[in-house]
């Protein structure tokens, strides 16, 4: 299943086609943020404090802390 990275426009991108389970979202999820955090070294690195999940138009959307960006799955937690 799909993931998808919302950004503060409401505009998605496919981070991974390769989700099945929410043990893979949370990997990919992880490794998104670490990347982030690689390419911009100046800024201070974004930390995942908590995990809020609810469905919208039949797909599971996340957020992780930013309040702005979010996280999109096709599956269900």
């Amino acid at each position: 299943m799909k993931l998808w990275f919302e950004n503060a426009y409401g505009k998605e991108r496919i981070i991974s086609n390769e989700c099945d389970t929410w043990e893979e979202v949370h990997a990919a999820i992880k490794e998104f943020i670490a990347e982030c955090n690689r390419k911009w070294p100046n800024k201070i690195p974004f930390q995942w404090y908590y995990t809020r999940t609810w469905q919208e138009n039949g797909r599971t959307k996340i957020d992780v802390g930013s309040h702005t960006e979010f996280f999109i799955w096709e599956g269900n937690v």
